[in-house]
């Protein structure tokens, strides 16, 4: 009957429509997520964190930066201040090292080379083209007969300019035996001079700690105030004084051994005037310590002098009153 179909398509309906019901349920549910394997590669994403935001650059003048430079500079120096000289290569001279003996140049014989050594005679030659020329022979032959005569040149030609020219070939020569004479050119009462000779005292590569005590080995005491002299008027104690507390030990022996040259020519001036007025204490301590040293019998007038005219600092005073002490217990060195 059409009843019975009408029921029958109904029941077909709710059928259909529960069975579409439940597709749409499992197809909207959330699958599971499966394990990854322990050897699977993971990948990951790190946040770039935010640079932190710049300060502002402080403008400076080019005045400032230099003064922080120079203090960077002195520190060092400045915390060493004060510690006294017992770390300083200074502390451990207490004598003059004994020297070797340098080899010696050869003589020469060759005719060319005597010619030349005459031509250099302002005596016989005035002209002095011709005596400029003859030195120029003469700087080819690195012999002592050649070094005496350009030693001759260098210290009496009435030439400023053959003077100076004659220094500075000693220098390139780089011989032991021409230190002596550019010592002397040091005091030339010529500028020109001068400065030549502080340009080949500079060339020299020998020790001149060993040179300066070969001067006093010699135990000729014109020599050696002749040098200490030299060495005065053209400014080498000057510089050299400070080089005492200097923490290279070449350069401090060297220092030491121009301080002893000073001691036993009696040329001591330079000495007391830099205890008494030097800013740098590790620096009078350190001559102090030189002339308890080098001991001389007018050390301990000299020194009592000295503690007369300079309110020195008690450090100072006390080193003073030290070898004072110890020349007194000890005899003086010849």
């Amino acid at each position: 009957s059409i009843w019975l179909y009408i029921g029958l398509v109904a029941i077909g309906g709710l059928i259909g429509l529960a069975i579409h019901l439940r597709k749409k349920e499992a197809m909207g549910a959330k699958p599971a997520a499966a394990p990854k394997p322990a050897d699977s590669l993971r990948l990951t994403f790190n946040e770039k964190p935010e640079a932190p935001a710049e300060r502002p650059v402080e403008k400076r003048s080019k005045a400032s930066v230099v003064l922080e430079r120079r203090a960077a500079a002195a520190a060092p120096a400045q915390a060493d201040k004060g510690k006294g000289i017992e770390s300083l290569p200074v502390a451990t001279f207490t004598r003059l090292q004994r020297t070797n003996a340098y080899i010696q140049l050869p003589e020469s014989t060759d005719a060319a080379l005597l010619d030349a050594i005459d031509q250099t005679n302002e005596e016989s030659v005035e002209d002095a083209a011709v005596r400029t020329q003859a030195l120029k022979l003469l700087s080819t032959s690195k012999t002592s007969t050649a070094i005496s005569a350009i030693s001759q040149i260098a210290l009496y030609d009435l030439s400023s300019k053959l003077r100076a020219d004659a220094v500075g070939i000693l220098g390139d020569m780089d011989h032991d035996s021409v230190f002596e004479t550019v010592v002397t050119a040091c005091a030339d009462p010529t500028r020109e001079v001068r400065a030549a000779a502080a340009r080949a005292l500079f060339k020299l590569s020998f020790d001149r700690g060993h040179a300066w005590a070969r001067i006093v080995e010699s135990g000729d005491v014109s020599r050696m105030r002749h040098a200490a002299r030299c060495a005065i008027e053209g400014g080498l104690v000057e510089r050299s004084l400070e080089r005492l507390v200097h923490p290279d030990r070449k350069a401090a022996y060297e220092a030491f051994a121009l301080t002893a040259l000073l001691i036993h020519s009696g040329e001591t001036e330079p000495i007391y005037k830099t205890i008494g007025t030097h800013k740098d204490e590790n620096l009078k301590l350190a001559l102090l310590h030189v002339l308890q040293t080098i001991r001389k019998d007018k050390t301990f007038d000299e020194l009592s002098e000295l503690l007369v005219k300079h309110n020195l600092s008690p450090d100072v005073a006390a080193k003073a009153n030290e070898v004072r002490s110890s020349l007194q217990m000890a005899p003086a060195s010849a």
